[in-house]
């Protein structure tokens, strides 16, 4: 979901909703009490010396009014407490362990670093990109498939060390001599005779790190409950006694925003479920120092190898510049 759907989205909208009919209601009696008992100087009714403001009129005295005038404000504020009471709880209720993809999030001066404490493999919609890599978990052979695509290369990274392949272009079908390992990072990355990325397929190893310092991005799988949980810890160890600094993990497309509080050990921690495609911002929304405005990163909402993410929004295929992510 992005901001439209979001339950601070939907609070707003029954904010806005009770707050129009409140003030149609009361400007409308205001208005119609101004035309309707108005009384001009030189009147029989018009005394300045009888009006005293916050009182009612002793003359045109009428109880089931005032208590209307109470009562009905009661009512709705309880109301509006209710719904946003409900609203935070649902926020508030992190999903189970095993249902769920957890990575944890650690703030620094002035960048974010994301450790995966699960694995996550994917890579571009191949119904968008017209390119498919499979590479099984253990399998000694890598394959492309790129008919219908301008694909010429493709290089594999496996744990840092980097290869280029020539795509066979008669065959459309690439297979390469190369074993798989889940254990370490691996990324296939598919370009055309100018470079450009057409399509990426990336394995993320549990216990690897991301940073916003090399210009990566948060990788998160859609489809599925995520469960952020988050630190502040300062990037120079050198002093011990200097625990860091606050700072606030805001997805502004989902209106999520928690504060990463420095000494608490065991973090803090925010939900939420992607349901489609795309790169979106990531921002800091607590001044963290001199250079609070560096801190900024992005999120890219990927399919599993294998999956989509049609699921909630139907196919929703977008253009290959939001498509490609690959955490560039």
């Amino acid at each position: 979901m992005i901001a439209e759907d979001t339950v601070f989205s939907v609070l707003y909208d029954k904010f806005m909703f009770w707050s129009d009919i409140v003030g149609i209601i009361t400007f409308g009696v205001l208005f119609y009490s101004i035309l309707r008992y108005r009384a001009k100087p030189g009147s029989e009714e018009f005394n300045p010396d009888h009006i005293e403001v916050g009182t009612f009129p002793v003359d045109r005295h009428n109880t089931r009014l005032e208590i209307a005038f109470y009562v009905v404000p009661t009512i709705l504020i309880v109301w509006l407490t209710v719904l946003a009471t409900s609203s935070s709880s649902v926020v508030w209720d992190i999903p189970a362990d095993e249902d769920s993809f957890d990575v944890d999030i650690v703030g620094k001066q002035w960048f974010w670093e994301f450790d995966y404490v699960e694995e996550l493999t994917w890579q571009d919609d191949s119904r968008i990109t017209n390119v498919n890599v499979d590479w099984k978990f253990g399998s000694t052979t890598l394959t492309i498939n790129t008919l219908g695509s301008s694909a010429v290369n493709a290089t594999v990274v496996q744990d840092g060390g980097a290869i280029d392949y020539a795509i066979d272009l008669e065959s459309n079908s690439t297979i390469i001599d190369l074993t798989s390992n889940y254990y370490i990072y691996q990324s296939v990355k598919v370009t055309d005779a100018d470079g450009n990325l057409l399509h990426t397929w990336e394995h993320l190893p549990v216990d690897h790190q991301l940073s916003t310092a090399a210009g990566e991005h948060l990788v998160i799988p859609c489809d599925e409950d995520i469960v952020l949980t988050m630190y502040s810890r300062p990037h120079d160890q050198s002093n011990p006694a200097y625990v860091g600094v606050q700072h606030a993990f805001w997805l502004p497309q989902w209106g999520v925003k928690e504060d990463l509080v420095p000494g608490l050990e065991g973090g803090t921690v925010i939900t939420f479920e992607p349901d489609r495609l795309g790169t979106f911002d990531i921002r800091c929304a607590e001044y963290c120092g001199l250079n609070h405005a560096k801190m900024v990163g992005y999120i890219d909402i990927v399919a599993r190898d294998g999956e989509n993410c049609d699921k909630d929004v139907g196919i929703k295929l977008i253009s290959d510049s939001e498509g490609s992510n690959g955490g560039e």
